[in-house]
């Protein structure tokens, strides 16, 4: 296999700018837990857990949040910490005792989220934040229960009749296409490729991957808002990963290296690097550690970074 070298080293960055739930993405991802930083940043998680069972919200680190406790929960879960440990039923307790009615999960309503949070809402179900808690049950052998099925009764409620997703009821986003695609191939997984929810949502996707194609050639998107902006790290790779706690199933769905699209994506993501070693998503100026981390998860799913150079980079930070 010819893999590429980055044109910037990204480990300075991330590791003299990433918070510790960052770095442990990384270190988890690359199977370097058990050097002296792997195992002090899972110790700095767990001891940052909460008497609720929740974790901080990044927003406002004095009030919980529901998108982090689950995030964090399905990361030490990936780090190995046993699913029926203190640690993960606590955090599970807490995410099944703010279940909407409906079904969905919404944002704690405790918490203020500022105006340019869009993808948030602690009034209305968040379509992404309850697939993610749905991954979270599944990975702990609950998604037959109650609280599963019923979320993902209201996931399908949800769907627009074109088969995408929004963030959520009341947003001027209609149809997300990173939502949608997070969604969609969890789905395709649960109740197979010939349910009318994939053979109608893939046709939606493919159209927002014709289009991401399009915008990689011309230089540039166009916003929901009508703004014209730059192919920032965001927008190239929503379609692809959506955080650093979603899966390859798009990757291992065909959507890689043999589909033109994509290798015109992973080019436009290559190009678009920054001297200090980073990646900026649209809401910044600067680059931005978490978005450096998933960059580099893709591109390793990919086949298009060696992880074994990379850990040798990682080493020299742990």
């Amino acid at each position: 296999m010819v893999y590429i070298e980055l044109r910037y080293d990204p480990m300075k960055f991330i590791f003299h700018h990433g918070d510790e739930v960052t770095k442990l993405h990384l270190l988890q991802f690359f199977d370097m837990l058990e050097t002296k930083k792997g195992k002090d940043v899972i110790l700095h998680l767990l001891k940052s857990q909460l008497q609720s069972g929740s974790f901080p919200s990044k927003i406002n680190k004095e009030t919980e949040g529901v998108r982090e406790t689950c995030r964090n929960a399905l990361l030490l879960l990936k780090c190995g910490i046993p699913h029926d440990r203190l640690n993960i039923q606590s955090a599970i307790n807490y995410l099944l005792k703010h279940q909407l009615k409906n079904g969905g999960w919404s944002e704690n309503p405790d918490l203020t989220i500022p105006k340019e949070v869009v993808e948030l809402s602690s009034t209305q179900g968040v379509t992404w934040l309850t697939a993610d808690i749905i991954e979270l049950l599944r990975s702990v052998g609950l998604g037959e229960s109650e609280p599963c099925t019923k979320a993902l009764t209201w996931l399908k409620k949800m769907r627009n009749q074109d088969g995408g997703w929004p963030m959520f009821k009341g947003t001027r986003f209609r149809e997300d296409p990173d939502s949608t695609a997070q969604i969609l191939f969890m789905m395709k997984e649960i109740y197979g490729e010939d349910d009318t929810l994939w053979l109608k949502g893939i046709k939606l996707f493919e159209n927002f991957l014709d289009q991401m194609a399009l915008d990689v050639e011309r230089g540039y998107h166009i916003a929901p808002i009508g703004e014209k902006r730059e192919n920032d790290i965001y927008h190239l790779t929503h379609l692809l990963l959506s955080s650093l706690v979603d899966s390859k199933r798009r990757i291992e769905a065909g959507y890689n290296l043999n589909d033109v699209r994509v290798n015109k994506i992973v080019q436009a993501i290559l190009n678009s690097q920054r001297e200090d070693g980073g990646w900026r998503p649209f809401w910044t100026r600067n680059s931005d550690p978490t978005y450096t981390v998933l960059t580099l998860k893709l591109l390793v799913w990919l086949g298009v970074l060696n992880p074994e150079e990379l850990r040798k980079q990682i080493a020299i930070y742990v």
